[in-house]
């Protein structure tokens, strides 16, 4: 199941996404893996393929840094579909730049929620040791200064990761 394809409310959620981040921090790059470059789905977007398989969303983060070292980046995961502009802005306007990163809380487990979260540059030597240390959950976050945000809704934080999950959020829309 690609979850990028997955659609709500009509549109598959990778443009929803990419629509939300460009109105909130463009430019806007997708995460891709080297097998998914070619895709017809990702026609017109930038790509920051990952340079080394089965890393997940920490190899992208490094894809990221490679681009552009000394800025931010706000990372936000495609499995999110009940995310709003307004909860990306509200995160964008909390930002910490002295911290390695700001994230929100994920209230289920009282941490940071590591796909929704901007990630500073001073976080970059933590993520190359990270995976030197072949630790790749971006849980890093529970071990450096993060400034933690409370969200407002803490539903539009929750992932949909399979079939079920997906019937269940479908059936919520509109709701």
């Amino acid at each position: 199941m690609d979850k990028a394809l997955l659609t709500y409310d009509g549109v598959p959620q990778l443009r929803r996404v990419a629509g939300l981040l460009s109105d909130v921090a463009p430019p806007v790059f997708i995460s891709v893996r080297a097998g998914q470059a070619a895709g017809a789905h990702l026609g017109g977007f930038r790509l920051l393929p990952d340079q080394e398989a089965g890393i997940g969303p920490l190899e992208g983060l490094l894809a990221a840094f490679r681009e552009a070292s000394d800025c931010a980046w706000l990372a936000v995961a495609v499995d999110m579909p009940f995310l709003t502009a307004e909860t990306l802005t509200r995160l964008v306007e909390a930002r910490d730049p002295s911290a390695f990163a700001t994230a929100y809380r994920n209230p289920e487990t009282d941490r940071p929620e590591p796909v929704c979260a901007i990630y500073e540059p001073s976080i970059l030597p933590v993520l190359i040791q990270a995976k030197t240390d072949r630790r790749y959950s971006l849980m890093l976050l529970c071990d450096v200064t993060v400034r933690l945000v409370e969200p407002r809704r803490p539903e539009e934080l929750r992932n949909v990761n399979d079939p079920s999950e997906y019937r269940k959020a479908i059936s919520e829309e509109g709701k």
